[in-house]
């Protein structure tokens, strides 16, 4: 009777590879809803924090908060943060990744070129507020020409909708709130108020929102539950 051979040590188990490439794509979708998730929550924190760091009389604009000592590392910090996700950021098309690059790139020139103290009396164009308006013209066009090119795949077309208009409203917000802000501060800016911070507050909102509906859309896309995505989480 033939001698049975023993199993090669060195043989892959073709069941175990299939296991832990499906384990790998669960959690790669998983970091990849946490990145676009963490974007906008790191936005968000940016007009929240630094209030609360540095005070809010006296400031004319969030910019300010880089002449304010308390609040400069965490200004500049959240700024990178933000720009660095970015750049990382994968988007579904070449364009698209540029752009959202070429948003970061710009974000964290936001922070290496500071605005001026006196910004009551500063000049109506700077580095400053250039790089700032780049960085948001780069995010509307995201919103508006490449982020519903996925929509097809969602079926039901109310939601499908929802979510068109959503990137349409974010994106305009994107573009339109600067374009405010320059004003107000063409108009009125050198009354020192605090307009010019509520509506940069707007508007970082409306980016954190273009990334809170992306991770949404991403999360129906991929067919995940708020279960799935705890459990992934946390084993």
């Amino acid at each position: 009777m033939a001698e049975m051979e023993e199993p090669d040590p060195k043989a892959i188990d073709w069941r175990l590879k299939d296991r832990s490439r499906k384990d790998f794509s669960e959690r790669a979708n998983l970091a990849f809803l946490i990145k676009s998730f963490g974007i906008g929550v790191l936005a968000l924190l940016v007009p929240i924090l630094l209030p609360l760091i540095g005070g809010y009389d006296g400031h004319f604009s969030i910019s300010y908060f880089y002449h304010v000592p308390e609040a400069r590392n965490w200004f500049v910090g959240l700024l990178w943060a933000v720009g660095v996700f970015l750049i990382l950021f994968q988007g579904l098309s070449r364009a698209e990744n540029i752009l959202l690059t070429l948003a970061g790139v710009f974000l964290i020139l936001v922070s290496l070129v500071p605005t001026t103290t006196d910004q009551c009396n500063e000049s109506l164009f700077s580095w400053h507020a250039g790089f700032a308006v780049a960085f948001f013209v780069c995010l509307f066009i995201v919103a508006i020409f490449f982020s519903k090119s996925r929509l097809n795949y969602i079926l039901w077309p109310p939601l499908r909708a929802r979510f068109a208009r959503a990137y349409n409203v974010t994106g305009c917000l994107m573009i339109a709130l600067p374009a405010i802000a320059y004003a107000v501060h063409l108009v009125d800016g050198r009354d020192c108020g605090h307009e010019i911070y509520w509506i940069e507050f707007a508007a970082i909102l409306a980016f954190s929102a273009f990334w809170f509906v992306k991770t949404w859309e991403y999360k129906r896309l991929l067919g995940l539950s708020l279960r799935d995505i705890a459990r992934q989480a946390f084993t």
